[in-house]
């Protein structure tokens, strides 16, 4: 019996270090937002401080339920994926613009609520392509959420980093965090997304996901 105890503990301690190293991480970032900790615990926010995030502040929060997700996956496929992804999103925005250069001007027609869609199509089914090849980095990406297109969305620059080959994994744990907010203490529920990825040229150490409504960056 000891010997069966022993062993499940021993399975189970590599999952409860990244576990405590992830929520150590939360930790320290959300000290820093109530001025519990040093401002230097923003800099682990995954592609860096951010103007808002800089600026941002919290009275106090706490740590709820967490959820983990964990995904291996080939890095060459995904990378394709997402840049696939990227072309129909440009080649889609080109059309519904429905501009074109003329000399110095710019010249645009009106494009209809039917067209739009259709025009809009093929872009939705990369992203769910995205989504079902590689739901947890996809969701780390924020594919299907308007910061996916952010020039700054910093899971673009790792994968960009990463290169186009081998494999790749990646742990997130998503925890629900609890402030309460202003003058009548109220509440307010918000994720705070911790993860990891390895892949390629590239071992991110545990980073802060920066996709907070009140930071789309």
């Amino acid at each position: 019996m000891r010997l069966l105890i022993a062993s499940a503990l021993l399975l189970a301690s590599p999952a409860l270090a990244q576990e405590d190293e992830a929520k150590k991480v939360a930790t320290t970032y959300i000290n820093a937002l109530t001025g519990k900790g040093d401002e230097a615990g923003k800099d682990l926010l995954l592609g860096g401080v951010t103007m808002n995030a800089q600026l941002f502040a919290l009275e106090n929060a706490t740590l709820e339920n967490v959820e983990v997700k964990k995904e291996e996956g080939d890095l060459g496929k995904s990378v394709q994926l997402m840049n696939e992804l990227d072309k129909s999103g440009r080649k889609a925005l080109t059309k519904l613009m429905g501009a074109e250069a003329v000399g110095d001007d710019l010249k645009v027609t009106e494009v209809s609520k039917e067209d739009a869609e259709k025009l809009l199509k093929p872009t939705l089914e990369k992203a769910q392509a995205f989504l079902k090849s590689a739901p947890v980095l996809a969701y780390t990406c924020r594919v299907g959420k308007e910061v996916y297109w952010h020039p700054k969305n910093p899971m673009r620059a790792v994968l960009a980093k990463a290169g186009n080959s081998g494999r790749y994994s990646i742990e997130m744990y998503r925890w629900t965090v609890m402030s309460k907010e202003g003058p009548n203490k109220t509440p307010r529920e918000w994720p705070l997304r911790v993860l990891r990825f390895k892949g390629g040229k590239v071992d991110t150490g545990w980073k802060v996901l920066p996709a907070s409504d009140w930071n789309a960056e």
